[in-house]
């Protein structure tokens, strides 16, 4: 209940001071906010709306409340201008006056209670605070006029101070000044001290408050000189930076998308400022050296295209300074992958992304039909550790990491640069796949070729073979004992077992490829098979001839199908369906049995192998109203 009651408090303050702020400025003539002043809103806005989502995020996080803070001294510091009407007009006016020591105070704390940032110490929060109410108490009480042009003092003035106190006001700012520039510090000494994900979060942080320590001394010089509003200005516009580094921060942004943004505006900024001091400086060459006045026309064309010839290599030139100076392993690791491919040959890839990123079990894995593949073809699994690499809106390729040898965004500057070449690897191990693919179908298939003459000899040494030995010895009997008898009864004996053996080798032979075949094509083996099998058929047969490697291929593919079923599926009808395109002979078999077919199973697989083997594809499974359905498409053009 209290989370809620602060958020339901904190929350509002800040968007309701601003409104009234306008609502003042309105029923007393004011101007409300003008273009000059629109800074102030967008600072308020964003520390606002920081404050907001940290403490909505995780409410026990000081930065948050620091944040919402600072959004409140922004939209109270607008109310100087406007508090001199009103009722407590004098007092508003002088905390709305001296609100700004709270801008520093709540800048402050948002740098020291950022996650992985807070001092070992409690002494710099502490002293930050006290240094800004010290000076809040002494700006109350002091005797003297606030600042042109607001007539205006304390209502809490105590006379015969005024020396005393402008030495403790003066001295307090400038202790929270030192306190300020001493978070940057701890800031950035804790950037340089972290590593892994520390570093990633902090980096937001390192960009948004990196500027913050020269605009303070320069906002302090500002001030002194009687600029208040160009001391405003820049004070406004590091606090928006701020808050935005430190949101992204805790929200824990990816850090290589950070790093990307941030040394790609600096590296635009540098370049910008190239193009316009190039186009400055032909402005100024050209107008001095010509004796005459210029044609303007003629000078901006010849400054632009200056200006135009030097932005790239600025941009160039200013991102590769700054990747060497702000993130060395990275730059040094780009420029090894350069180096390697600019070799004729080229190394390895694996082993160039070994030396780049110093990680010894990092690897690229390809996508495959169901799954990833390694460079050399085999099955992997891709860990949690990840970079893709994407080329033309898809996912070509994933780099495997180990997170405690190298960061994630060194990994990732590897992968832009070496890009293209891991997807010409991607390629190279689909076609190493498909080559183990190959090796291992013509592996199954002379396995298949040798279990088949295995069970041939077996089949004629236990069938014909056996039949063809006892005739012999039936006649070598009937010759030994010569009655006419028993050599008439011995010989039709003998003449009924070479039908029968006869009627095994038919058998035998119809089991690698029938008469029919060779014969009469598809159309007349199916109408021979549908003559045998003890079940229904219906045939949708094409009557047609086709290459005999083909024709021999589709048999095989029916002869399985229609033996599978028959045996295992419990059937009452099969249907066979032999069609053909402009360049492919479609062959299906399809049953209303139980289903239940395994693709990978031993004759199935083996009949794939055999379809592979021409350039074609089988598939099996189950059809959707019951049964199985086994198709082949071969290529018979």
């Amino acid at each position: 209940m209290g989370r809620v009651l602060a958020r339901l408090v904190t929350w509002p303050l800040a968007p309701a001071l601003f409104a009234g702020q306008l609502a003042v400025s309105h029923r007393h003539g004011g101007q409300g906010i003008t273009a000059s002043d629109v800074v102030y809103p967008v600072a308020m806005l964003v520390c606002w709306a920081v404050g907001v989502f940290l403490t909505w995020r995780v409410i026990e996080q000081p930065a948050g409340w620091a944040f919402l803070g600072l959004g409140t001294a922004l939209t109270w510091s607008g109310f100087t201008q406007i508090s001199t009407d009103l009722a407590l007009g004098p007092l508003i006016a002088t905390f709305s006056d001296t609100s700004f020591v709270w801008w520093f105070v709540f800048l402050a704390l948002a740098l020291q209670f950022t996650p992985a940032v807070r001092p070992s110490s409690r002494i710099l929060p502490v002293l930050t605070v006290v240094s800004g109410v010290v000076f809040q108490v002494s700006a109350l009480l002091r005797s003297t006029p606030l600042d042109e042009p607001h007539d205006i003092v304390s209502p809490w003035a105590v006379a015969g101070i005024a020396g005393p106190i402008s030495v403790l006001a003066t001295v307090s700012v400038t202790v929270l000044g030192g306190c300020l520039l001493a978070s940057v510090y701890v800031l950035v000494a804790a950037f340089r001290r972290a590593r892994g994900e520390a570093r990633q979060q902090l980096l937001w942080l390192v960009a948004g408050a990196t500027p913050l320590a020269p605009c303070v001394v320069a906002s302090f010089a500002a001030s002194y000189a009687g600029l208040d509003e160009i001391a405003g200005w820049v004070l406004s516009v590091c606090v928006i930076t701020l808050a935005l580094g430190a949101a992204l921060s805790v929200a824990k942004y990816r850090l290589y998308d950070v790093e990307r943004i941030v040394t790609d505006s600096a590296a635009y900024a540098i370049s910008t400022g190239s193009v316009i001091a190039v186009f400055a400086a032909v402005v100024v060459v050209i107008t001095k050296s010509l004796p005459v006045r210029a044609d303007a026309q003629l000078l901006t064309i010849l400054a632009t295209l200056a200006a135009t010839g030097v932005a790239r290599p600025a941009y160039t030139l200013a991102r590769r300074v700054i990747d060497r100076r702000f993130n060395r392993r990275r730059f040094d690791a780009v420029q090894l992958v350069r180096a390697g491919l600019a070799q004729s040959p080229a190394p390895e890839l694996g082993a160039l992304l070994i030396a780049a990123t110093g990680d010894p079990q990092v690897r690229a894995l390809f996508p495959s039909e169901g799954g990833w593949v390694t460079s050399d073809g085999r099955i992997a699994v891709p860990g949690p550790h990840v970079v893709d690499v994407v080329r033309r809106g898809q996912v070509s390729a994933r780099i495997e990491f180990d997170p405690s040898c190298c960061e994630r965004t060194v990994v990732a500057a590897v992968v832009q640069e070496a890009a293209a070449e891991i997807d010409n690897l991607g390629l190279r191990a689909e076609l190493a796949k498909q080559v183990e693919q190959i090796t291992e179908s013509r592996a199954r298939l002379a396995g298949a070729h040798l279990e088949e003459r295995r069970r041939m000899e077996r089949d004629l040494h236990d069938g014909a073979q056996q039949r063809i030995l006892a005739i012999a010895l039936q006649l070598r009997s009937a010759r030994v004992n010569g009655g006419v008898r028993v050599l008439r009864t011995e010989v039709d004996q003998a003449i009924g077992d070479l039908a029968l053996t006869v009627q095994e080798l038919r058998d035998l032979a119809a089991g690698l490829q029938p008469a029919a075949l060779a014969g009469g094509g598809l159309r007349a083996a199916t109408d021979e098979l549908a003559s045998r099998i003890p079940v229904r058929m219906k045939l949708d047969v094409i009557d047609q001839r086709f290459p005999g490697s083909v024709e021999s291929a589709a048999w095989f593919v029916i002869a399985e199908a229609v033996s599978n079923a028959v045996k295992h599926a419990r059937v009452d009808e099969v249907t066979i369906r032999v069609s053909a395109g402009l360049s492919q002979l479609h062959v299906a078999v399809l049953d209303d049995g139980v289903g239940g077919a395994d693709p990978r199973g031993h004759g199935l697989q083996g009949l794939a192998d055999r379809v592979a083997a021409l350039g074609g594809a089988l598939s099996a499974g189950d059809q959707p109203g019951g049964g199985t359905r086994v198709e082949a498409v071969l290529p018979c053009g």
